[in-house]
């Protein structure tokens, strides 16, 4: 019985990096590699000090921003690092945040866009929707010069949001932007009466197999 179960779960791990494999093929993958590189070797630095090799990192990253010719692809890196990356969920947030103060700062109207049109777009897979919203929450976090354009954008359009992603939206207003008047109306707004999370995917008729949770997830 252990052996068939130890088998199941490997089966699972396998289908979970064939997944992997495919959708690393939808972005930018030399951009998403030297985005990898800027975290990893950063924290690596801070945690050992080396203040040289971390200012190594961070010429090498500002270099590739100033670069970057389709600052769409960072979204599509940023999405797919929170949806498909196989590192821990500490990682995860610690990408999301490096990648965001490197890059989204130069953000024009197209990638706002670009990112927009993934939040409200209810043909696009609910959870690629949800962590479209968390990215461009926490833009407005980090570069407090679009703050106001994406608070603006989310209060009128917070009748488009679903359920989960008002429940996501509320929990990181709660964490990232607790002092901001703006953002504790649009959580009034939300009339919140439980916090629940549904894990059916909206788009689970319109497609044949559905993996977007992070691997870890499925365990919980």
């Amino acid at each position: 019985m252990e052996d068939s179960n130890n088998q199941t779960f490997q089966d699972f791990l396998n289908f979970v990096d064939e997944v992997n494999e495919e959708k690393k093929k939808e972005i930018n993958l030399p951009l998403y590699d030297v985005c990898s590189s800027y975290v990893e070797q950063s924290f690596v630095s801070f945690q050992q000090k080396d203040w040289n090799a971390l200012a190594e990192a961070i010429d090498k990253i500002q270099e590739a921003s100033s670069q970057c010719n389709s600052l769409n692809d960072i979204t599509d890196i940023l999405i797919f690092e929170r949806l498909y990356g196989e590192s821990s969920k500490e990682y995860c947030e610690l990408f999301t945040q490096d990648i965001i103060r490197e890059f989204c700062g130069k953000f024009k109207s197209n990638n706002f866009q670009y990112i927009e049109n993934i939040i409200f777009d209810k043909d696009i897979d609910t959870y690629k929707r949800e962590q479209a919203l968390v990215i461009y929450i926490m833009i407005g976090k980090q570069h407090v010069e679009h703050q106001i354009k994406i608070l603006n954008l989310i209060q009128r359009n917070q009748k488009l949001l679903n359920n989960n992603q008002k429940v996501i939206c509320y929990a990181v207003f709660d964490e990232f932007l607790t002092h901001n008047p703006q953002a504790n109306r649009i959580k009034k707004n939300f009339n919140i009466k439980e916090f629940s999370y549904s894990t059916e995917n909206e788009n689970t008729k319109n497609k044949k197999t559905s993996s977007s949770k992070k691997w870890w997830e499925f365990w919980k």
